[in-house]
Order: C-alpha cells, then sequence, then structure tokens
C-alpha cells in the first residue's frame, strides 16, 4: 500500500521523496515494469519496498500506471443516477473537454481534485438556490473538490457577470456562451451537475437539489485514490512536523 500511495502522490506532483536515480533503479525506456512495481502490495525485503517506493515517485514505469488504473477500478464509487434528465455519460470522461469557457472568477487549478460542474443560469430559481449548497460543498471540502459553475444557458455574459460579483461565493465561476460542454449532455433542464473523479471519469449526474448529490460527492471524495493519497501525505506531514 505505501508503494501505491506514494506512487499516487506523486502524479499530484507531491514527492515523499527526493528524485530516484533511475539508471540505478531501472530503465524506464525499456518499457518493462520495474521489479519492485510488479511487487505491489506483497512482503518483501526492506529494500525491495524502497526501491518501489522511490521508483514509483514520478509513476512512469508500466507497473505504476497499471497500479494506479487498478486503484481507480477497485474504488467504491457511488452508485450511478438512474434518474436522469441528462444524456448518460455516467462511467465515461466528458464528451467535450473544458477550456472554451470563460473565467468570470480567478482561474483555479482542478487537478488531483474531485470535481463538480454545474450547469446554471441566473434566471433559474432551483439555480440559484443550489448556490448555498455548492458553496457550503467546497467551503467543507477545500483540499480535495473544486466546484465550477458554468454559466451560459440563454443568459448573456453580462448578466452572468453581474449576479456573480453581487453573490460572493468560494467556487469558481465561469461562463460559455456556446455551451459547448453543457449541449452535449442534452439535458432536459437545469441545474444539472456532473461529479468527476481525478481521473476524469465522470461518477454521478443529477440535480444538486436531489438527496443523492450530497453523498454522491462524499462517497467520490473518499472513493479517489489520488484525493486520499494526497490527504494522507498531508495528514503525516502534519503529525511528523
Amino acid at each position: 500500500m505505501s508503494q501505491l500511495i506514494a506512487m499516487l502522490i506523486a502524479s499530484t506532483g507531491i514527492a515523499l521523496t527526493g528524485a530516484p536515480d533511475h539508471a540505478a533503479q531501472h530503465d524506464h525506456t525499456s518499457g518493462n515494469a520495474c521489479a519492485a512495481c510488479a511487487s505491489h502490495g506483497s512482503a518483501k525485503a526492506d529494500e525491495t519496498k524502497a526501491a518501489a517506493t522511490a521508483c514509483c515517485t514520478d509513476g512512469s514505469c508500466e507497473g505504476c500506471v497499471a497500479h494506479k488504473a487498478q486503484a481507480y477500478t477497485d474504488a467504491a464509487w457511488p452508485a450511478h443516477n438512474t434518474d436522469l434528465y441528462a444524456k448518460n455519460f455516467q462511467g465515461q470522461t466528458l464528451p467535450v473537454a473544458l477550456g472554451s469557457e470563460t473565467w468570470l472568477s480567478d482561474e483555479v487549478d482542478s487537478q488531483g481534485n474531485v470535481v463538480v460542474l454545474d450547469f446554471w443560469a441566473t434566471w433559474c430559481p432551483p439555480c440559484r438556490a443550489a448556490s448555498p449548497i455548492l458553496d457550503e460543498l467546497q467551503k467543507d471540502n477545500q483540499d480535495a473538490l473544486t466546484v465550477m459553475a458554468i454559466g451560459g444557458q440563454r443568459d448573456p455574459e453580462a448578466d452572468v457577470r453581474s449576479y456573480v460579483e453581487k453573490h460572493e461565493v468560494t467556487y469558481a465561476n465561469l461562463y460559455d456562451t456556446n455551451q459547448t460542454v453543457y449541449k452535449e449532455f442534452e439535458s432536459r433542464g437545469i441545474p444539472l451537475v456532473v461529479v468527476m473523479s481525478t481521473d476524469g471519469v465522470i461518477r454521478w449526474i443529477g440535480n444538486p437539489h436531489d438527496e443523492a448529490f450530497l453523498p454522491a460527492v462524499n462517497k467520490t471524495i473518499a472513493a479517489d485514490p489520488v484525493v486520499q493519497a494526497r490527504l494522507t501525505a498531508q495528514a503525516n506531514a502534519t503529525q511528523g512536523g
């Protein structure tokens, strides 16, 4: 487990050890997983465990990649929502990548966090009512979650920008007049929230007022191997300090 945690933490940019001497450990260009990585989870000699930790600090060998993929496969993700009013992409990545949006708030880096996308509009009462829910959710999970509200659903940018300026929240606000991502969901209504794990896979889709929404987010955070590895490292660093 310690080897896997080290590798997962490395994938988020946090190193537990100094940079390894890959020439001494193994040749990454050979395309072969190192023996230490291949022995993940087994009781080996101390030097083998140390080699595994060193090898996995950059997560680039085949064994590390395989273990990371397996960690996502084995995680206890929330059950998919079956009461949908949008196209079902649960268990898949976004049909269109983010990136065409305009930031209305300070730009944030969501890498290494669970992400909640909120598609909303200023003219939508249930959307406005969901804002305190999302704000509290962001406040409670600052080290694990990034909430990104994306406006643009028949809503001029000036209206959205003005609303955002008057209603301060802790989560990020963006705008996309072309509704690049939202339209792919073919949703019959808003608000629509999309919960994604750190591998970019959608784990839950639905309404933020659905009683299953908050449990789905919390379960995604608790199951996500990269988030949990980072939180474990932070806790250990605090205790060690």
